[in-house]
């Protein structure tokens, strides 16, 4: 099997790829995920701790890596693909996401498109008269469901080790309603990572012919021409944690995406021998991954909320970027015992022993594995009035946010209602 033409031509054809509408309309998304978490900090904090270009950007290049490992998986598992399929698959997941911005995952647009498609065998409908949505019922029932799940788990295979390697890097603070209406701390722990692909594509008789091994493609052994073809796609996580760090939320969220890739690819396997085990494996999509999410919520609601006052001292929130707290290496979860040798034992505290020093800062900080460590820096004018430390809420806090209304729909609803008042 010779693939060196169809290579060169994906290489000259990768400018293109910035003249997809749908890369754009990915990266919009994403931009204005981030955007809006920088505006709950703002309001908050009257601070921004995130930088929505910043994060785009990085999910880009973090995004362009997994890209490739993604498509290298996806070709030496024998992963071959109807283009016609990607076009649905992108219709339903933009649709979701209408809904809850997750819902943007492949997982729930392919886990639908194979559960419409054993519809459409059962209930064909002649595209012949019928118009553009008979036209559109047949692509339903025309569709090859089976690589595109094997898809889905090789691209949470990697979003597992993208989730592990950013670290809860773009996780932001937020104060929420907690448990008998306290308000308590959290982080909003939202990625998403812009991932081109390069994939086989079921192609027309002259393509690239033969297979790169006996048995391949195994999800698709009828396939038997095949092209290259470069696509955007979008992965990404989301969830929430009161009771520990984002860089340890992280680390079990990877965890458990990983487990879930390996189940749905194993399933999917399990397909390709017997046909009907196809809707177990649609299903297992949909709901394993609204599984990990309220599996998550569940253990929250069991642990005790951590980012609450401390009888040991000031309990750190975030650290703004810039700032001496952020340059000192003060990180969430820390406690400050004392400041300029000052014991502070409230946030009221803090801004007076700083001070008590105008020109230089000392604090004693217990870190979060439960270890003393000192930090030292010189004080400025214009500095932060409490050097960029954002304590976690107390008694006396009033402000925080309702993420009740998070998807598309209900912003904009909640935007017309405003409009409809101010008339």
């Amino acid at each position: 099997m010779t693939i060196q033409g169809d290579v060169l031509s994906i290489l000259y054809g990768i400018p293109l790829l910035f003249l997809n509408p749908v890369f754009y309309l990915f990266l919009l998304l994403i931009y204005l995920h981030y955007r809006k978490q920088m505006n709950l900090e703002r309001q908050l904090f009257a601070a921004r701790i995130q930088t929505p270009i910043l994060q785009t950007l990085r999910s880009v290049g973090m995004g362009l890596a997994g890209g490739v490992l993604i498509s290298v998986l996806a070709a030496g598992l024998g992963v071959v693909i109807q283009a016609q399929d990607l076009y649905l698959v992108w219709a339903l997941a933009l649709i979701l996401a209408l809904f809850r911005l997750r819902f943007l995952c492949f997982a729930y647009a392919v886990g639908s498109l194979t559960l419409l498609h054993g519809i459409a065998l059962i209930t064909p409908v002649a595209s012949e008269g019928s118009g553009w949505l008979g036209e559109l019922w047949t692509m339903v029932g025309q569709a090859k469901p089976l690589p595109l799940l094997a898809l889905v788990a090789i691209m949470h295979l990697i979003e597992a080790m993208l989730v592990r390697w950013n670290g809860g890097r773009d996780a932001s603070p937020l104060f929420v309603e907690g448990k008998r209406g306290r308000i308590v701390g959290s982080y909003l722990l939202h990625s998403f990572w812009l991932t081109p692909l390069f994939l086989f594509v079921q192609m027309e008789p002259g393509a690239i012919q033969g297979a790169l091994y006996p048995g391949w493609p195994f999800f698709w052994p009828e396939a038997t021409s095949f092209g290259l073809m470069l696509l955007p796609s979008v992965t990404g996580f989301s969830d929430m944690t009161q009771t520990t760090i984002p860089y340890k939320k992280a680390v079990q969220i990877a965890k458990q995406l990983t487990l879930y890739a390996v189940a749905l690819l194993a399933l999917t396997a399990l397909s390709a021998w017997l046909y009907p085990l196809i809707l177990l494996a649609a299903l297992f999509a949909i709901i394993g991954h609204e599984g990990m999410f309220f599996w998550s919520q569940y253990q929250e609601r069991q642990r005790s909320p951590f980012f609450i006052q401390s009888s040991r001292g000031v309990k750190v929130m975030a650290a703004i970027p810039g700032t001496r707290a952020e340059e000192i290496g003060i990180l969430p979860g820390e406690i400050i015992i004392k400041v300029n040798g000052i014991p502070v034992r409230h946030k009221e505290d803090l801004y007076p022993a700083l001070q008590a020093n105008s020109a230089f800062c000392k604090m004693e900080v217990l870190t979060y594995s439960g270890e003393i460590k000192f930090v030292q820096c010189a004080v400025y004018a214009g500095n932060h009035h409490q050097l960029g430390i954002i304590v976690v809420p107390d008694a006396t806090t009033r402000v925080y946010v309702d993420l009740s209304r998070s998807s598309v729909i209900q912003l904009i609803k909640q935007k017309l209602e405003r409009m409809n008042i101010g008339a």
